[in-house]
């Protein structure tokens, strides 16, 4: 059986299609959409070819059986031949009609039509020569009531030609039976019979083929409105990758120029400034992220990258880096975790979705306490976040969730942000199919929870943690396009104490490194030119001008990206970089080289 929703190759968009809703009645679409709707109709006509064939095949079986038992033989000869001949037009027209793609919709309505049309003469050649015979059993046109009503309804045939057919079969009945001298009564009383039957046959058909029209025109808006949501989430992934670049870019080389103006001003009003004008810029990296973040989410271009790791250290480092912001609220943190918990969870989605959550109690909870709290609820880690401040009342528990929603900040001061972390954290929990909930009340604080699935323990020896500043020694190989980007990385690494060689393009890059020794490549994703930065890095190693350790600095924060880096064994920094992270990476890879 053939599929029965083949549509034309054409496109056609929403308006032209709902453009046809006001004329389709007439059974006519557009050049356009017609034929379409004609391999649409054909499929249809196909889906029906066995209950078709098994009833055309026996109807005909059975009334051959009645002339061979009930006619005389000499007219029961000359029957069985003609219906004979119409069983094999049956035939033939089931193979050849019902073959889409391989036979014209027309065509085969055509041959379907021509088929039914000789069927149903057949029966009337067969009604007229009982007639003429006088045979003792009376033979009536019964079976062209049996005929007329599978062409207008089983055969799904067009309207057009279902009453063409039909029309054809009563008309040359008609007339047999006027040509063979019937009387003038039995003549109308057939006509009246038959044409009634065939009008209420034909508007049948009518709604059939309307019905079947309206079908395939939702179907087409339907097609339609799923390739405009296509278009439109692909829209939005170009428009978040271009922009997530694009915006990055500036303030990468803001935060840098603004640390190397930090380590080079002596005033201590003026370095007062400075650290504002820093603190500045990290709010303004803070905004586009979770922009960025809630935008990237609701397109569905995150997916989880899962793996086991051991909580307490986990979770404890996180405190660690809020610990300055909440002392400067007078908040105090606490976790309260059992060191032997470990979870099987994408680490960056869970300190994102735990850090917002933080964030929230920081600032808008009025608290004095913070704390992590994490117990264990069968086969998962319940983890909650926990605060003693002013609570929600139970209309506000679910608004809070909405996008730029915020309770207490009427005047909208960018120093609470812009209302987009409780709605990432949901979008969060929803990716990673994680059960959570909300407990609050006015007055008692609140507490937000999530249960993730346990994970591992991993064995792990702890890295000593950096108490100053490294001072850094070696030469450093920068490839960036962005000429401002450059210039500050290399005006800030210069000032660390590193000799800095700064390319423009990777052919460049490749010519330049060729007389020179380096110990460490920072290198951007996008450069101009044919290659990437990770193909840069592949050809510097295939052609053993560079083998050393490889970092990219990157604006581009696609999955593909972290994979490339992670299978070329590269260093990732995500722009805009924290200078004391940049400090940090190429202290680690000038160690390595060592």
């Amino acid at each position: 059986m053939s599929n029965p929703t083949v549509t034309a190759a054409t496109v056609i968009d929403e308006p032209a299609l709902l453009a046809q809703e006001r004329g389709f009645a007439r059974l006519r679409f557009s050049a356009q959409l017609e034929p379409g709707f004609q391999l649409y109709l054909h499929a249809k006509m196909c889906a029906r070819v066995k209950i078709v064939a098994i009833s055309s095949i026996s109807f005909m079986l059975f009334f051959m059986l009645l002339d061979y038992v009930y006619l005389p033989h000499w007219v029961s000869d000359y029957t069985l031949v003609v219906r004979m001949i119409g069983l094999l037009a049956i035939c033939f027209a089931l193979f050849y009609s019902n073959r889409v793609g391989k036979v014209a919709p027309n065509r085969a309505f055509a041959v379907s039509t021509l088929a039914y049309f000789c069927t149903g003469l057949m029966i009337a050649m067969v009604i007229i020569v009982a007639r003429l015979a006088e045979v003792s059993i009376r033979v009536t046109h019964d079976g062209l009531y049996v005929v007329l009503l599978s062409g207008m309804f089983l055969l799904a045939l067009p309207m057009r030609h279902a009453i063409v057919g039909s029309g054809a079969i009563v008309a040359v009945y008609l007339l047999a039976e006027y040509a063979i001298g019937s009387s003038r009564a039995l003549v109308i009383s057939n006509s009246i019979f038959l044409i009634n039957f065939t009008i209420m046959g034909a508007f049948g058909a009518y709604l059939y083929e309307y019905m079947q029209r309206r079908a395939y025109l939702n179907e087409q808006l339907l097609e339609a409105a799923r390739n405009r949501a296509e278009r439109e989430s692909q829209s939005k992934t170009r428009f978040l990758a271009t922009a997530s670049h694009d915006l990055r870019q500036p303030l990468h080389a803001m935060s840098l120029f603004i640390q190397h103006l930090y380590e080079q001003v002596d005033s201590p009003e003026a370095s007062k400034t400075v650290a504002r004008l820093a603190d500045s810029t990290q709010l303004l990296q803070a905004m586009l992220n979770s922009l960025l973040d809630m935008s990237r989410l609701s397109v569905g271009m995150v997916r989880a990258q899962e793996r086991s790791f051991n909580l307490e250290p986990w979770l404890q480092q996180l405190l660690d880096s809020l610990e300055p912001f909440a002392s400067r609220r007078n908040i105090r943190l606490q976790l309260r975790c059992n060191k032997a918990y470990a979870v099987h969870s994408d680490p960056l989605l869970l300190e994102r979705l735990i850090r917002n959550y933080l964030n929230n109690a920081l600032i808008h909870a009025e608290a004095s306490t913070v704390s992590i709290e994490v117990q264990r609820v069968d086969e998962r880690l319940r983890i909650a976040v926990v605060d003693d401040g002013c609570g929600l009342a139970e209309a506000d528990q679910e608004r809070i969730y909405e996008e730029f929603t915020q309770l207490r900040n009427p005047a909208r001061t960018l120093d609470k942000g812009v209302g987009l972390g409780l709605s990432i954290c949901r979008q969060i929990v929803h990716l990673l199919e994680y059960p959570s909930g909300l407990q609050s009340h006015p007055g008692t604080g609140s507490r937000f929870w999530f249960d993730v699935p346990l994970g591992e323990w991993q064995l792990q020896t702890q890295a000593p943690q950096q108490q100053h500043a490294p001072t850094l020694s070696g030469q450093v190989a920068l490839i960036e396009n962005d000429r401002v980007s450059r210039e500050a990385m290399q005006a800030l690494l210069s000032a660390w104490g590193c000799i800095v060689w700064a390319f423009e393009s990777a052919e460049e890059a490749i010519r330049g490194l060729q007389g020179i020794t380096v110990d460490v490549l920072l290198t951007d994703y996008r450069l101009e030119g044919e290659r990437n930065g990770l193909m840069l890095v592949r050809t510097l190693r295939d052609q053993a001008i560079f083998a050393g350790p490889a970092a990219l600095v990157t604006a581009d924060t696609s999955e593909d990206v972290t994979e490339a880096a992670r299978l070329a064994d590269v260093e990732l920094l995500y722009k805009p970089v924290l200078p004391a992270r940049l400090r940090r990476v190429v202290h680690n890879l000038l160690a390595l080289r060592q």
